[in-house]
């Protein structure tokens, strides 16, 4: 058997020592430290590259709280809100606001706007403020007879009859009456017999019609149907609509009235029509 010994000097490394054994000749590596103090021995292991958190080079701090102070289960007292309150002065007047949400309880503040029978409404409101009334949800007004006071009344321009073009088609009748009426009886109509009759055949002809022996129309017959006048002439709208409702239920005008009034309508429209008034709008809705 034959050995063979290799010494190597390296740096940091004293003796090296290399053995071979026969018949293999399988090496055998030695490798003797230096034990001196002075020269530092060899460090075999590559150093790891670490990398820091990504919250530490980006110098972010994160603090989890898993308690809450601020939270007891006993009641809670001495709570003051933080939010602060605007002075009413702030806000904006109701009048100069309208709530898109619920149109019909600003249009009943404001214009008086009722329902007196399914898809009959009145209101109080001047001529260029029409267009702006709708029904309940935002309906828009299908049909509108407008009572319109001037200061001299033409016969041949008593009452006209148009079809607004729009998104939707309007179609509506107007009436012109006299603005301060001479001889005027307190709480009767200023509109003239044929006026009056002309508003009772335009609101049985466009509202849906439904007795005990005839159906109601179907709801795709989508009619809503506005009477109105400026303030101060709410006595001729109800005249229109008593006369309607007593000439298509067959009951007196008076009889009619008094079902008004049984209902929670605005006081706006509730009276006002004198007994004269009554036999008036009686008399026309029995003109065959």
């Amino acid at each position: 058997m034959h050995e063979h010994l290799l010494i190597v000097n390296l740096h940091n490394i004293q003796t090296v020592s290399i053995t071979f054994h026969t018949p293999h000749l399988v090496p055998i590596i030695v490798l003797v430290m230096s034990t001196n103090d002075s020269t530092p021995a060899l460090d075999i292991h590559p150093p790891v590259q670490t990398h820091r958190p990504l919250r530490e080079r980006r110098s972010v701090r994160l603090t989890v709280r898993t308690t809450f102070e601020y939270f007891t289960d006993g009641p809670m007292t001495g709570h003051t809100p933080t939010t602060q309150v605007a002075p009413s002065s702030a806000h904006r007047e109701w009048d100069n606001f309208i709530h898109y949400d619920a149109p019909l309880e600003y249009f009943s503040r404001r214009y008086h706007l009722q329902d007196i029978t399914e898809c009959l409404y009145v209101a109080s409101a001047d001529a260029h403020e029409v267009d702006t009334l709708c029904a309940e949800a935002g309906v828009p007004f299908s049909h509108v007879l407008q009572i319109e006071p001037v200061e001299d009344v033409a016969a041949p321009d008593s009452r006209s009859e148009e079809m607004i073009e729009g998104a939707l088609k309007v179609q509506k009748l107007t009436l012109k009456c006299p603005r301060q009426p001479e001889g005027r009886i307190r709480g009767c109509t200023a509109l003239s017999a044929s006026q009056l009759l002309a508003a009772r055949d335009y609101l049985s002809l466009i509202m849906p019609y439904s007795s005990r022996f005839v159906p109601k129309h179907p709801p795709r017959f989508n009619v809503q149907l506005l009477v109105v006048a400026p303030a101060g002439h709410t006595v001729d709208v109800m005249s229109i609509v008593l006369c309607y409702l007593a000439f298509s239920s067959g009951h007196h005008a008076e009889t009619v009235m008094q079902h008004i009034g049984e209902e929670e309508y605005d006081e706006v429209w509730e009276g006002g029509i004198s007994q004269e008034g009554l036999d008036f709008v009686e008399h026309i809705a029995r003109v065959t």
